[in-house]
């Protein structure tokens, strides 16, 4: 039915036809059992400090068998057309959704990344990862500079050893974030089971 339309890395999509024009056209009745696990998926998004509409968006592309527009998920969920842009542009840089071309059709359509690690592992090299180092780099320039005040009483020295704490937790940190990125923290065999369990 559909193809991808080869969204290119590291960029977001632009407003388009699909999110400006809402027209109701909600999917036919999903069920309770549907919209439950899109709530619950919209709850664990939010406990992680994402917004509640990118769990629930996409799990209600993840639950169907065809490509939704952004009116059906905007009537579907009844969301607003500023909630559902903003959620799939942040979906889409994040690779958690794909933006699809129908032939005949000028809207955009979407459907789910079913590779849970690449998903998740995206997602890590973009905030967590980024928080891990920007906090390592605060540390360092904070122990450069109690290193250089010409201060060595006991507070300072304490500091310096709470501080070096950090740095090495940060730096083990980093090293985990980064293999899990890479795909090497996890056996082959794990990470194809993960794949597997999600995408069948």
């Amino acid at each position: 039915m559909a193809k991808s339309d080869g969204r290119q890395k590291g960029t977001d999509p632009q407003p388009d036809a699909a999110v400006g024009e809402l027209d109701g056209a909600a999917i036919d009745e999903i069920g309770p059992a549907a919209q439950a696990v899109c709530d619950a998926l919209g709850d664990l998004m939010a406990f992680w400090g994402f917004q509640r509409s990118h769990g629930r968006i996409w799990g209600l592309l993840f639950l169907m068998e065809r490509e939704l527009h952004a009116g059906e998920l905007a009537a579907t969920l009844d969301l607003s057309t500023g909630q559902v842009s903003m959620a799939l542009r942040d979906l889409d840089h994040w690779g958690a959704i794909h933006r699809v071309h129908v032939a005949g059709s000028r809207r955009t359509w979407f459907r789910p990344e079913t590779n849970l690690f690449r998903m998740v592992s995206r997602v890590f090299r973009d905030r967590e990862l980024e928080q891990i180092r920007t906090l390592a780099r605060t540390l360092q320039q904070a122990r450069a500079e109690l290193q250089t005040s010409g201060r060595r009483d006991r507070a300072v020295e304490f500091r310096l050893r709470r501080i070096e704490g950090l740095i090495a937790a940060a730096e083990l940190g980093r090293s985990l974030v980064e293999r899990l990125v890479a795909g090497t923290l996890l056996p082959r065999a794990v990470l194809a089971a993960l794949d597997r369990a999600i995408a069948e």
